[in-house]
């Protein structure tokens, strides 16, 4: 007979009183920030001019925004409207799709930072359960400031238009979750809420596919843990891992039904010419994310936060908490080692984001610890929630003032694009590698990204096998666009015309393409000092 796993109340026992609920004032929490925070962001991409708006997002952003527009236009999974692609994170695409079914234009970008706005806000109401549920609400909403206001400036988590803040968002719920449940160990823990607990880890793959690093910890963590506890372990971790398997699986089974290939081509573009051990990219781990053009240095103080934390424990629940940091930022590390083994490409600000997620879980644990002197008081809390505020309105300020350097080629999509729209013959295809997010997005003839992120499985075998110029010449290309200020490299066998390597990133698969002077028919200058230039493309140079 089995026993029960709900805790017994024997008669005549005094049962001790449940903990007392410790709440901060509303003013003093992540989600009351969070609002702040989202009403500043709308109330920017709503007021300011649409080429000012667009540069409030990653360039990258806009491949999921001409994706989703195709989508909800019954086009198919296509970004160009002639190449089918999954490049792309699935969960966050399908919550842009029904955006761009119903808004269009500046409409659509005030949406997403609209949806962007709630995912923000409920990511930090997590957070705030974290702070309930380990007895200390301040000091738990000072601690993830760092990550509110990178979620806001910056690297913009939340707002970039990328997936990072639903990522966030299933992180801190699956957080708040491990911790209410003291580590997945409470009495009535059993294989229904390992079952839950399993969705949400799911969604956090889905939310981002590279996040399955820390969540196979977590699962190896918690079958540990119920296996010292004597606990059924082998059948909660069994009920843990069905959802996680379930999900990705059909997310498999659909990729190579639908593209041909069972992962993402933009993760198979960047997997390119992977050799050695990419060190710039560890550096990158240990001073990112970067903000207002100086690095922070999360990485190593969450770090030095989780291993302190670890080191000297302090009650249960702020235990656990610091416990899942640990699990986030050693997801973050070896997430960033696969890329460092497997990729020569530069890693971008979203890849970076365990950190400080890290420390909102276990900077409360070592305060706690070793801050009993220095107490978190409300003067200190409100000064922390004042300045992320003005941070993000300076920044916000700045950015949608326009001049910024590394938005001046985002704002320039637009007007680039309809110059190329209107040259001649209208709508036959361009051939563009980076910078193309906005560019494309804007455009109304198809781009074919020569990159490969948000382009075919058939393109990466034609960038491999050497065969590039045939898979552009099957497709119609008539014009390549560059987005910088490379010269070329002069091409010995056309008098006049230069060579141009495409993919630039990385340090895989190459294809040359050929360009010549006198077919030049655009230069439009960037605020950041390079140029849009197009050139006519002609077959019979790139055989």
């Amino acid at each position: 007979m089995r026993a029960s796993t709900r805790p017994v109340v024997v008669p005549g026992r005094h049962q001790a009183p449940a903990p007392a609920v410790v709440r901060a004032p509303i003013w003093l929490t992540a989600t009351f920030l969070a609002c702040a925070l989202a009403v500043v962001r709308v109330v920017l991409v709503s007021v300011v001019p649409y080429d000012r708006a667009v540069g409030l997002f990653d360039d990258d952003a806009f491949y999921y925004f001409g994706v989703a527009r195709r989508l909800a236009e019954g086009a198919g999974s296509t970004f160009n409207g002639i190449d089918p692609t999954n490049g792309y994170h699935p969960l966050w695409l399908l919550l842009l799709v029904p955006v761009f079914a119903v808004a269009h234009g500046h409409l659509a970008l005030v949406a997403v930072t609209c949806v962007s706005s709630v995912i923000a806000i409920v990511c930090a109401r997590f957070i705030d359960r974290v702070g309930v549920h380990t007895g200390r609400p301040v000091l738990v909403a000072v601690a993830a400031a760092p990550l509110l206001l990178l979620g806001a400036t910056g690297p913009a988590f939340f707002f970039s238009g990328m997936e990072t803040g639903l990522l966030l968002l299933a992180v801190c719920w699956l957080g708040a979750t491990y911790v209410r449940t003291d580590g997945f160990t409470a009495p009535d823990f059993g294989a229904v809420r390992a079952r839950s607990a399993g969705a949400l880890m799911g969604l956090v793959v889905l939310a981002r596919l590279d996040a399955v690093f820390p969540m196979v910890l977590l699962g190896l963590l918690a079958a540990l843990t119920w296996r010292r506890a004597g606990r059924r372990w082998v059948r909660l971790s069994v009920s843990l891992a069905v959802w996680p398997a379930v999900l990705l699986g059909a997310y498999v089974v659909v990729n190579l039904g639908v593209f041909g290939t069972p992962a993402p081509v933009s993760g198979q573009a960047k997997a390119l010419g992977g050799s050695g051990f990419n060190l710039e990219v560890v550096g990158q781990f240990a001073t990112a994310p970067v903000l207002f053009g100086r690095d922070t240095w999360l990485g190593v103080l969450a770090v030095v936060a989780v291993v302190v934390a670890l080191v000297f424990p302090v009650s249960e629940r702020l235990d656990a908490a610091a416990r899942f940091g640990a699990v986030v930022l050693a997801g973050g590390v070896l997430t960033v080692g696969y890329y460092a083994l497997t990729s020569s490409w530069q890693l971008w600000p979203w890849y970076f984001s365990a950190a400080p997620t890290a420390l909102a879980f276990a900077l409360p644990a070592v305060v706690a610890r070793f801050g009993t002197r220095v107490p978190v008081r409300v003067l200190a809390a409100s000064a922390v929630a004042l300045l992320v505020l003005a941070a993000t309105v300076v920044n916000g300020v700045r950015v949608a003032g326009g001049g910024v350097q590394r938005a001046a080629f985002i704002e320039a999509g637009p007007a680039v694009a309809a110059r190329i729209d209107r040259l001649l013959p209208l709508g036959v295809p361009i051939a563009v590698g980076d910078r193309a997010g906005s560019l494309g997005y804007h455009l109304t003839r198809p781009l074919v990204h020569l990159e490969g992120l948000v382009n075919s499985a058939e393109y990466l075998d034609a960038l491999r096998g050497g065969q590039v110029d045939s898979f552009l010449a099957r497709r119609g290309v008539a014009f390549y666009g560059r987005g910088d200020a490379e010269p070329g490299v002069a091409d010995p066998a056309n008098r006049g015309c230069v060579r141009f390597t495409e993919p630039a990133q990385g340090a895989g698969a190459k294809a040359s393409v050929v360009v010549c002077d006198r077919d030049l028919v655009l230069n439009s200058p960037i605020g950041d000092g390079a140029s849009y230039r197009v050139w006519r493309y002609r077959t019979e140079l790139n055989q």
